[in-house]
């Protein structure tokens, strides 16, 4: 089984709703991050997943979708944040790459704190 230095999770549930990050800019936040792990070399060291409802939808608008980074490394713990397809790359190449997380990103809302 390969071994990632970090997971991101994207939210792309959808219920015809208009309101959860599925029927927003979850789909389009996922290829975004498809296309700059491609371009950044991130492929084989990020794995990218879709996620089911993290109940985050609320405080999404129109074209964010809610995303969740783990790592890179176990002192990074979980990163909720809250995106548009224009974020992802700030969030490639200063938290992926650089093992910085987006301030201005977060969603303080919810937090997973491992080790």
């Amino acid at each position: 089984m390969p071994e990632f230095d970090a997971q991101v999770f994207v939210c792309n549930t959808v219920t015809g709703d208009d309101n959860h990050c599925g029927d927003k800019g979850g789909f389009a936040v996922r290829e975004r991050f498809n296309e700059l792990l491609k371009e950044h070399d991130l492929l084989g060291k990020v794995m990218i997943s879709n996620t089911g409802c993290t109940s985050q939808h609320r405080f999404c608008e129109t074209e964010q979708c809610s995303v969740i980074v783990y790592g890179p490394g176990a002192d990074k713990g979980g990163t909720w944040y809250i995106v548009t397809p224009d974020n992802v790359e700030e969030i490639v190449t200063q938290h992926l790459k650089n093992g910085q997380k987006v301030e201005s990103l977060r969603n303080d809302r919810l937090s997973v704190k491992l080790g």
